[in-house]
């Protein structure tokens, strides 16, 4: 019952809202604001750690679009290793697109830091998210991450000309993933995340939460650039194209 409290805790914890900041901060304070909200922002939304997210998340759409839908099931089964070659495309696509997006997401979560934190409640959160317990904790949410049900929603999806990621599903991989972070923390991590959760800030970063979330889905419901889309709509069926015809012409041979 403790860890899951805690669980419910972290995922309240990453990244959240607060109430607006003070409207009597000075120039120097508003700068100073500006800039340590760009500097949360970066440290949360670290693009090493999208890499490894993505992997993931290609990882189970392949897995379960190759299992689910027929065409690409029987594709599987006639040529073993279609699938890998579909995750190798797509990687390198999804990653140019995510690093092209990272300056506008990283402004808006900045700017939704800026208008509900003070400098110095930013102050804080920062010494939080770079202390001991507060870097496990990103690590180890960004590690036990699977995108199980966005996953679900995205093959389910499939056919559909636009696609619509739930805010209950990026929700629910967001606490499935806290919960999972909370077994590996040490009592000592699990005590400082616990401390922090009932300070002023800490309390503060829970009253608005949905902001964020909100802020979250609409990046993740965001469209693909042309660039992006043309890149799939080339290279993904060239790359099976050429993985089909290379495995054929090895058939042919050894017959």
């Amino acid at each position: 019952m403790l860890k899951l409290r805690i669980a419910v805790l972290l995922a309240m914890l990453i990244p959240v809202a607060a109430l607006p900041a003070h409207a009597a901060e000075t120039a120097a304070q508003d700068e100073l604001r500006a800039t340590r909200a760009a500097e949360l922002a970066a440290l949360l939304n670290s693009t090493a750690e999208l890499r490894s997210q993505i992997d993931r998340v290609l990882d189970g759409i392949s897995t379960q679009a190759f299992a689910t839908d027929p065409n690409l099931r029987l594709l599987k089964e006639e040529y073993p290793g279609v699938e890998k070659v579909f995750r190798d495309t797509m990687r390198p696509i999804m990653l140019d697109a995510v690093e092209a997006m990272m300056p506008a997401y990283n402004a808006d979560t900045a700017a939704f830091f800026a208008r509900n934190f003070t400098a110095a409640e930013l102050g804080e959160l920062l010494g939080f998210w770079n202390s001991p317990a507060g870097r496990t904790v990103l690590g180890q949410t960004v590690k036990n991450a699977d995108f199980a049900a966005i996953t679900k929603e995205v093959v389910e999806q499939m056919g559909n000309e636009e696609l619509q990621l739930s805010s209950a599903a990026i929700d629910a991989d967001k606490r499935k993933a806290a919960t999972a972070a909370v077994r590996d923390l040490s009592s000592e991590n699990r005590a400082a995340v616990i401390r922090f959760g009932l300070t002023p800030t800490g309390i503060k970063m829970r009253r608005l939460l949905p902001e964020k979330n909100q802020i979250d889905h609409k990046w993740a419901n965001r469209d693909p650039s042309p660039e992006t889309v043309a890149r799939i709509e080339r290279e993904v069926p060239a790359a099976l194209s050429a993985f089909i015809e290379a495995e054929s012409s090895k058939r042919a041979g050894a017959k």
